[in-house]
């Protein structure tokens, strides 16, 4: 069904609060996810601390989600960026896409 998320996570986490999880959902995509997809210029200008410090903020965000895959990965790139950001860039942005799949699917079925 869903590749990244848990929605028993997500009621659970924002106590079924439906309009809630629709505004922060919409804050994911358009935010979150949009700027994590957007990394790979600041790692050309060798901005590590940037790209630490979005993933940082992202992690929470993603564990409220029950997107413990994403946030696996995070964390490993996390651990050296300079040397596993190109290696695992492209399964990133996998996981994005899936995430953002996902909650888009997710946020049809609660708004009907």
């Amino acid at each position: 069904m869903y590749k990244q998320i848990k929605p028993d996570m997500i009621y659970h986490y924002f106590d079924q609060d439906i309009e809630l999880i629709y505004e922060i959902i919409e804050l994911v995509i358009a935010l979150n996810l949009q700027d994590l997809k957007q990394l790979m210029p600041l790692y050309e200008l060798h901005e590590i601390a940037a790209i630490k410090q979005k993933f940082h903020r992202s992690k929470p965000v993603f564990g409220f989600l029950g997107a413990t895959d994403i946030n696996r990965l995070i964390e490993t790139i996390e651990t050296d960026v300079k040397r596993q950001f190109p290696r695992y860039y492209d399964e990133l942005l996998q996981f994005l896409d899936e995430l953002e799949e996902d909650l888009h699917i997710f946020l049809k079925k609660i708004h009907q």
